[in-house]
């Protein structure tokens, strides 16, 4: 079975308390003191995975990443990462160098995101953040279903120390999630936590009767299933 990793609104966060695993998105931790709050009083009893941003369109300085990383006890950081295979595995070299020269490379797990808009892009970029020495892949929703199952493939034939992490999931990937192989050791994904389907994510969604009861509901399964 893979590991969730919870994304929750603010006003839902009371809700995963009892939840080990977070991951937390680097701009709604700058921008939410409801999140700042709950993290910095929770954050040794979780585990929490603290990502740049870059899908909700933010660029995080390195130096600004790592204090982030520190504040929430972050235990693993999606390193810096771009559209382009190239400027993710620059980025990602660059921020790794940065962990060494301040004496913390060993304090985090870092994922190594693969990009690109070719298989050929996308697989280079992933031999690059192997060959960095990252000790998670990240696979983006992006890459699409087939790319995503083989590279993953890829990682567990020709890297088995390194697990592989989705970003986001296909519908059509639960089958896969939901058994218990060492394909994919992980996701994450606020869907439970959106009162219709579809909907994009709310970090402000309001705490009303009809809400709660929908989100708690399905917060309920998937924590029996993921568990």
């Amino acid at each position: 079975m893979s590991r969730w990793y919870a994304i929750p609104p603010e006003n839902y966060l009371e809700m995963m308390r009892d939840w080990k695993t977070h991951m937390i998105i680097a701009p709604h931790l700058l921008n939410s003191k409801t999140y700042q709050d709950f993290y910095i009083t929770n954050a040794e009893n979780l585990h929490c995975l603290l990502d740049n941003g870059l899908w909700e369109g933010y660029v995080v300085s390195n130096s600004k990443l790592l204090k982030m990383a520190d504040y929430c006890l972050a235990e693993e950081i999606i390193a810096p990462d771009h559209v382009s295979g190239a400027i993710t595995a620059g980025r990602t070299k660059r921020f790794i160098e940065y962990l060494k020269q301040n004496g913390q490379r060993n304090n985090f797990k870092i994922h190594g995101a693969v990009h690109g808009s070719k298989f050929s892009e996308a697989r280079k970029c992933l031999l690059e953040l192997v060959k960095f020495g990252v000790d998670i892949i990240s696979m983006p929703k992006m890459l699409g279903q087939k790319w995503r199952l083989c590279f993953a493939e890829y990682i567990q034939e020709k890297h088995p120390e390194i697990p592989v992490h989705y970003l986001g999931y296909y519908k059509e990937e639960l089958p896969l999630l939901e058994k218990t192989n060492n394909l994919v050791r992980s996701f994450d994904t606020s869907v439970p936590f959106k009162p219709r389907y579809g909907e994009k994510f709310d970090l402000h969604l309001p705490y009303t009767l009809r809400n709660r009861i929908i989100i708690s509901s399905r917060v309920s399964k998937w924590k029996k299933l993921y568990k």
